[in-house]
């Protein structure tokens, strides 16, 4: 196992930033798809809050898992990649007063970035009732107070807004003038998508949604290169791939009997292990254990 110190992922980050038109982060939900996105060549890693209340709670984005739940999600997903990841800080987990404390305990996970949302505390689920935000002045307050915590200035901060069309792109300039890095608007409409780029005025972080009739035949080129997007992130793909993989190889064990025959994908043992690092425990386990 190597011992070499990591590169600070906050750095890393911003370094990629500075160099590409843009970057794709698909979005994790444990150490282990964290992994596979960074074994696929991603620079980036995104995470998704839906998908870690997902395999969590088994729960949509319900706003239940806790600050130290997430807390304890990241770090080990922050162990298991040597790519930056951006990640989901829900509200801040409160008001301005609870944000501070996120940023503290977000920052030693060795998480490379977040974003803060305006959704009124505690979040719904918005499959139960409609999302509400919150005023522009208190959500300034948590950028504010975000800014202000972290220790690293290389630290990502990016403001989200669930807001409409023209709201969302008022508030979104509001934020960035409060001291955020980069905004994440979620475009409700193909218009919307296209033009949102030309009326904020500073970087944004687009979450492409599947099956959404206004990101038909847009690719994360058009979406960077053409549009003016500088992270794009993938918060659903791999969640839901990997269900569909589990309820289809179970339903053929339940039909069958066996998993013989079973005509899907399904990865051999010698990847897994490599996937997962064995030779690296062996290494350790040959150098430190004595007999």
């Amino acid at each position: 196992m190597s011992m070499k110190k990591k590169e600070r992922m906050t750095t890393k980050l911003r370094r990629l930033l500075a160099e590409n038109d843009y970057l794709v982060a698909p979005c994790a939900y444990d150490a282990l798809s964290a992994r596979a996105i960074e074994v696929a060549g991603f620079q980036v890693c995104g995470t998704t809050g839906y998908g870690m209340h997902g395999v969590v709670l088994a729960q949509p984005d319900s706003g239940l898992l806790a600050l130290n739940e997430s807390v304890d999600i990241l770090s080990k997903m922050a162990d298991a990649v040597d790519i930056p990841i951006i990640c989901d800080a829900e509200g801040g987990y409160g008001n301005a007063l609870n944000v501070i404390r996120t940023v503290k305990e977000y920052e030693k996970t060795g998480v490379a970035g977040f974003f803060i949302e305006d959704q009124q505390q505690p979040p719904n689920c918005p499959f139960l009732s409609k999302t509400e935000v919150i005023s522009v002045d208190e959500m300034c307050g948590k950028i504010q107070a975000a800014v202000d915590t972290r220790k690293d200035p290389d630290l990502l901060i990016i403001a989200r807004t669930d807001a409409p069309d023209e709201e969302a792109v008022d508030r979104a300039n509001a934020y960035l003038d409060a001291g955020a890095d980069m905004v994440k608007i979620l475009p409700k409409s193909r218009e919307a998508l296209v033009s949102l780029p030309e009326k904020v005025h500073g970087p944004i972080h687009l979450g492409y949604f599947p099956n959404q009739p206004f990101f038909k035949d847009f690719t994360t080129e058009d979406c960077g290169k053409k549009l003016g997007y500088k992270i794009i992130t993938f918060p659903f793909s791999v969640l839901f791939a990997q269900v569909a993989a589990e309820l289809r190889i179970l339903n053929y064990i339940r039909e069958h009997g066996t998993p013989e025959g079973y005509d899907g994908d399904m990865i051999d043992f010698e990847t897994y292990i490599k996937l997962v690092h064995v030779d690296e425990l062996v290494e350790a386990g040959n150098r430190y254990i004595k007999k």
